[in-house]
């Protein structure tokens, strides 16, 4: 059984995970665009991808190939700014916005899990810095009224920060094992 993990990246944290995972399942990570040429002889295609405006960037894309390829067996990396879940981050705020991207209703049985990425501010493109600012200045008035939550995240987008941490991947490695997938 072979895997191939396919990986969009703008600032790195995604393709460090996918370099981790395949590191782990002993295959390749390739870029998203090259999907179709690297994975003929997989069973198991895994994305790892980040969080833009709300979705998984290249999911669409993903979503064309799992079904014109319905054979092989799929999992996902979702890589965000958001620290892993706990007080402030539930588990449930990941869960949705990776549903956006994944519905339950449509993939009901997709292996996911969520994976804290960083955040670099000067490796952004310009129109994502600028969203950004537009982002800081909400946050800004967030925190003007009290909000914990929204002075913790900004301090850390402000100075920027490395979460990627390779052991948010072992419970997926687990569900792809349990599975008998990896």
């Amino acid at each position: 059984m072979g895997a191939v993990v396919a990986f969009c990246s703008q600032t790195g944290s995604a393709k460090r995970y996918a370099d981790w995972l395949a590191e782990e399942l002993g295959c390749q990570a390739v870029p998203l665009e090259r999907i179709e040429a690297a994975v003929a002889d997989a069973d198991l295609v895994v994305l790892c991808s980040w969080f833009h405006a709300a979705s998984l960037k290249g999911a669409k894309r993903f979503q064309a190939y799992m079904a014109a390829h319905g054979e092989k067996h799929y999992a996902v990396v979702a890589v965000g700014a958001t620290p892993m879940p706990c007080e402030l981050w539930p588990a449930g705020e990941h869960e949705e916005a990776f549903r956006r991207s994944f519905p339950a209703e449509a993939y009901p049985d997709l292996p996911w899990c969520y994976c804290q990425g960083g955040f670099h501010f000067e490796r952004l493109g310009a129109l994502d810095k600028i969203m950004m600012r537009i982002y800081f200045k909400m946050l800004e008035s967030e925190v003007r009224k009290g909000d914990q939550r929204s002075a913790t995240a900004l301090a850390q987008m402000r100075e920027g920060y490395d979460g990627c941490e390779r052991s948010h991947l072992e419970p997926l490695v687990a569900e792809l094992r349990t599975r008998g997938w990896a």
